[in-house]
């Protein structure tokens, strides 16, 4: 049998490999990664005793948070305690925004502990078990589900992308050939002053390790990263995901292409733009795995070209 963790003592619970992917984490704009697992314990002591919570499985976790299945009121949720980092900071306001609908559901939210109660899905079903084009079906049915305006708060993707573009100007040509780096940087000087560039909610890392079965709908979206932009800017993680089965397929190019097409046709979205993004994405994802200062991951960066050539014409 599992040994449930005591709340009031959830130290010696934190998965040991959870501990090695924080710890040492440099501050952005909150607290040092070592120093947000000393205080760990105690941020799930007071959130325990804030809403009133019975333990009732095992901690699980992901790259920044903790997660502890947990009674509440006799329903069954889930308490997520987070790494203080920039992406995470809207999550619970992007939760409430779509309250259930196409996401997990919000059921309290204690943003100075970074801390939330969700309503519980099923952590051993997650979309990336099933078929890859019903994956990207399911994906892009998500993001039209998703679609609301955006709210003043979130990070806007006009501004993004001056920054990244001049990234791509000055250090794009480093990472990939001059004319992809060119390429890149003039989408997103174009795409990016578009004159509706900010208007949506969108989660910008919607992809299928992200997405589990729940009992009130077949899928919902977990762990939001929300920008106010367009949708089209959300298909390009479905490319870089499960990309060992792109590079498995005949053509490559055109199995992402039919990734692609599958997701904006869910969705309703407009497959030239979503190319566009896609390339420029996964262009900047090369550029910052290039600067890594000595453990580079060459094949990601050559994976993050293949994707990039599959998406010109």
């Amino acid at each position: 049998m599992t040994e449930l963790p005591d709340l009031n003592d959830v130290d010696r619970f934190i998965p040991a490999k959870f501990r090695r992917m924080v710890s040492g984490h440099e501050p952005e704009g909150g607290v040092e990664g070592t120093d947000w697992l000393r205080d760990l314990p105690r941020l799930v002591s007071e959130c325990a005793s804030e809403w009133d919570l019975e333990p009732t499985g095992a901690v699980l976790h992901g790259m920044c948070a903790v997660v502890i299945p947990c009674r509440h009121d006799g329903d069954s949720v889930m308490l997520k305690v987070t790494w203080p980092h920039p992406e995470a900071a809207h999550e619970h306001l992007a939760l409430r925004a779509w309250d259930g609908d196409g996401a997990v559901r919000l059921v309290a939210a204690d943003p100075s502990r970074w801390a939330m109660l969700l309503e519980a899905l099923d952590p051993e079903r997650p979309l990336a078990d099933v078929d890859v084009d019903e994956s990207n079906r399911v994906i892009g049915d998500l993001l039209h589900h998703l679609d609301r305006p955006a709210f003043p708060q979130l990070v806007t993707l006009s501004t993004e992308c001056t920054r990244w573009a001049e990234r791509m100007r000055v250090e794009g040509p480093r990472a990939l050939p001059r004319r992809m780096a060119e390429r890149a940087a003039a989408i997103f000087r174009e795409l990016g002053s578009a004159d509706d560039i900010d208007a949506r909610l969108v989660n910008s890392d919607l992809h299928d390790e992200n997405v589990l079965a729940g009992d009130r709908a077949p899928w919902l979206a977990i762990d939001p990263k929300p920008v106010a932009g367009v949708p089209e800017f959300a298909i390009a993680p479905l490319m870089w995901n499960r990309l060992e089965e792109a590079i498995a397929a005949p053509s490559a190019r055109n199995h992402l292409r039919r990734r692609l097409e599958i997701a904006c046709e869910a969705g309703g979205f407009s497959e030239e733009l979503a190319r566009d993004w896609t390339f420029a994405r996964c262009a900047l994802n090369a550029v910052w795995e290039n600067e890594r200062p000595d453990d580079a991951d060459r094949d990601w960066i050559s994976h993050m070209v293949t994707v990039c050539k599959a998406m010109q014409d």
